[in-house]
């Protein structure tokens, strides 16, 4: 029963590691240095609205 349980969380993680998917979203960073600042950008504005924005938010 626990290794079904734990087979559930763990085989979406081995097929990204079968895949090289690290190495590839590396390799496309390393060629696109512009994305780079571009999803830097997005998840600092997804921290701020969590932060500051959600919290003042009045159900």
């Amino acid at each position: 029963m626990m290794k079904r349980i734990m087979n559930i969380f763990l085989e979406p993680l081995k097929a990204f590691a079968n895949r090289n998917f690290a190495e590839k979203v590396s390799i496309y960073f390393s060629k696109n240095k512009w994305f780079t600042y571009v999803v830097s950008v997005i998840i600092t504005l997804i921290i701020l609205f969590f932060a500051y924005v959600l919290p003042n938010i009045a159900w």
